[in-house]
């Protein structure tokens, strides 16, 4: 079993700096970071590339706390309407996704740009970013699940609430977030058609996630709730799914593959 493990909030003064948010931020910059150099290898539009980023991180963070409220704590809508403008008090990633997305096709459809592109762009920046993001989940240990014996189960204290040895589901999408990573950037050395990649993260994604959903907690407090007999999270995972091989199918039917550019040679120091 794996130890349980608390990283405090640090104060700047009045400011506190969560761990989570630290990692979240790291990603974000690495990301964006990762997406700018994709889009110079391919030819893309970099003044367009660095407008799309701002986009859809802000579209992200507003889509990820409205999913959470809405689809994980209605009943507090109820009671405090306000809830749903604190963008800083519960997000959902599945949430962040969508949120990205409309903000993804709306500044594309407004620019006459193409999607497929883009998104293996923002597909590389993503995959690193995602790494950090559950790395700050295993860190607050927000995706606390059943009982267990598993061997890379946390064994909480009994102090915490809940207690006892139990999955850490951010830690394993951790793990996993690492490998889609590698196959991504493995995919990513040779010129694919546009939308492959993207694609792939998608169908590699969505199974893990909807299987590691039933692993979840059920004897918490904040349990989450189910719809049908499945998580928010698991619905929108086998809409990932289609949605990433209906993306596959359409990339190869367009076989666009964008030739990559060569790096811009050093300049040469002038002799004195």
């Amino acid at each position: 079993m794996l130890p349980y493990f608390h990283i405090p909030t640090v104060h700047l003064g009045p400011i506190p700096i969560h761990p989570f948010g630290v990692l979240v931020a790291i990603g974000c910059l690495l990301g964006a970071n990762l997406v700018e150099k994709r889009a110079l290898k391919t030819g893309l539009d970099m003044d367009a590339t660095r407008s799309l980023i701002t986009w859809i991180l802000v579209c992200g963070f507003v889509g990820a706390h409205v999913f959470d409220v809405l689809a994980y704590t209605p009943q507090k809508l109820v009671e405090r309407p306000w809830l749903i403008l604190e963008i800083w008090n519960g997000i959902s990633s599945f949430g962040g996704f969508m949120g990205a997305l409309v903000g993804f096709f709306v500044f594309l459809r407004r620019r006459g740009l193409p999607y497929l592109p883009y998104a293996d762009a923002l597909a590389m920046g993503l995959a690193p970013g995602w790494v950090f993001g559950r790395a700050g989940c295993s860190i607050a240990h927000d995706h606390i699940g059943r009982l267990t014996t598993f061997f890379l189960a946390v064994r909480y204290p009994a102090d915490h609430e809940p207690s006892g040895v139990r999955h850490n589901l951010g830690f394993y999408e951790l793990l996993y977030a690492i490998l889609i990573a590698a196959l991504l950037y493995h995919l990513a050395k040779k010129p694919r058609p546009a939308g492959v990649l993207v694609g792939v993260m998608a169908v590699a994604y969505a199974p893990v996630r909807f299987f590691l959903d039933f692993l979840r907690a059920t004897d918490i407090t904040a349990a989450d709730p189910r719809y049908a007999g499945l998580t928010p999270g698991q619905w929108l995972a086998i809409a990932t799914l289609l949605v990433g091989i209906a993306v596959i199918r359409r990339a190869r039917e367009q076989n666009v593959v964008l030739a990559f550019r060569a790096p811009a040679p050093a300049a040469s120091a002038g002799s004195g």
